[in-house]
């Protein structure tokens, strides 16, 4: 959780810093809630194979800071999402810190502005099973695409998938060790405020 923390005030201040050097910028706050469908390849308990997990669609939230650079932007993003494994009585929550980059279409004329987006962060996985919890930092990346609307010169709505990755965790939970694969394809809406 402290390196969590570090990462975030990383990213905030980084943002706010470039915020305070672009003059022909726009600054903007954002916001996203959705839906997450976490996936992933291999389950193993000490070593042992237990197969493919199946996860409940969990939730997903995040929060940005950013700037618009008229056609790209660039932000710094603190995202959260939880799924249960089926069946386990067992749940896998990542939060993430996120330095992400857009590449907006901008058409004359139009309020539909279609973009996409790629962006890299540091990710605590949690995992709640065993009647105990574990969790590990590691690297991660995210890939998207979406379309805004303009509902006014300074408030954009938009709807967006993601595909995220992250390295394969390796967590202890009491006396066990369980390694994992985190990918996850989230279906998000949101919206942006610039000032």
């Amino acid at each position: 959780m402290v390196t969590v923390l570090r990462w975030f005030f990383f990213v905030f201040f980084s943002t706010f810093f470039l915020v305070s050097q672009a003059d022909a910028a726009t600054p903007y706050v954002g916001g996203s809630t959705g839906f997450a469908f976490l996936n992933g390849d291999k389950l193993t308990i000490n070593g042992m194979y237990l197969g493919d997990p199946e996860y409940d669609t969990g939730a997903a939230f995040s929060g940005a800071l950013g700037m618009d650079f008229d056609g790209y932007r660039l932000e710094g993003e603190v995202a959260y999402q939880k799924n249960e494994i089926d069946n386990l009585g067992s749940d896998v929550s990542v939060l993430s810190v996120m330095v992400n980059g857009y590449l907006d279409f901008q058409f004359e004329k139009s309020k539909i502005i279609p973009f996409i987006s790629a962006g890299v962060s540091y990710a605590n996985v949690d995992v709640d099973a065993l009647g105990d919890d574990g969790s590990d930092g590691l690297l991660a990346f995210q890939l998207g695409a979406g379309v805004g609307f303009q509902v006014s010169p300074t408030v954009t709505v938009d709807a967006k998938y993601r595909y995220f990755t992250a390295a394969d965790p390796e967590i202890e939970i009491g006396s066990s060790k369980l390694e994992m694969d985190i990918n996850s394809h989230n279906l998000l809406f949101g919206f942006r405020v610039c000032f």
